[in-house]
C-alpha cells in the first residue's frame, strides 16, 4: 500500500460526496422558473470548487502507481468536468455576463470544458497516462476553476453594487 493511499482514497470519496450532493443542490435550483444572481453565484462557487478539488487529485496522480486508483481518480475527474460542462448552459442565459466575459483561451468555456472531458476519457481508458499527465491540462483544470470563481466574484460584487 502506498504511504499517500489512505490520503488519495479520502480526496477521491470528498470529491465524489461533494459532486454528487451539489449535483442534487443545483438541480433543485435549477429546476424553479426564474435563477437569481445568488442562484448563479452559488453554482459557480460549486463548479470552482470541484474543480479545485479535482486539480488536487490530478496533481497527487504522478505519486500512484496503482492503476485501478488512477482510473478512479480519471473517472471521478471526468465526471466532475461532465457535470460542469451538462449543467453550465442552463445557468449562461441567465447570467448578467457579456458573452467576452464566457471566453476561456479564445474560445468558449463549454469548448474548454468538452477538450478537457476528452483528455481525462482517455485517461480512462489508458490510466497510466495520468501519470505523466502534461502540465497544460493540469493547468487549464486550475484555471477553468478559476474562471468559475472570477465569475462569481464578478456576480458578487455586481450585485453588491445594485
Amino acid at each position: 500500500m502506498e504511504k499517500n493511499s489512505v490520503y488519495i482514497h479520502y480526496l477521491i470519496g470528498d470529491l465524489e460526496n461533494y459532486v454528487v450532493s451539489n449535483r442534487i443542490k443545483i438541480e433543485k435550483i435549477l429546476d424553479k422558473d426564474n435563477l437569481s444572481i445568488e442562484d448563479s453565484i452559488y453554482i459557480f462557487d460549486k463548479f470552482s470548487d470541484s474543480l479545485k478539488k479535482t486539480t488536487t487529485l490530478i496533481k497527487l496522480s504522478k505519486e500512484i502507481n496503482d492503476k485501478d486508483t488512477l482510473r478512479t481518480i480519471s473517472i471521478i475527474s471526468s465526471e466532475t468536468i461532465a457535470w460542469v460542462m451538462f449543467t453550465f448552459p442552463s445557468v449562461e442565459p441567465v447570467i448578467p455576463v457579456f458573452l467576452e466575459n464566457l471566453m476561456f483561451d479564445k474560445r468558449h468555456i463549454i469548448d474548454a470544458l468538452g477538450e478537457l472531458l476528452l483528455e481525462f476519457d482517455e485517461f480512462i481508458e489508458k490510466p497510466e497516462k495520468l501519470k505523466s499527465i502534461n502540465m497544460e491540462i493540469f493547468n487549464m483544470v486550475n484555471e477553468v476553476s478559476m474562471f468559475f470563481g472570477h465569475l462569481s466574484k464578478m456576480m458578487k460584487k455586481g450585485a453588491v453594487e445594485n
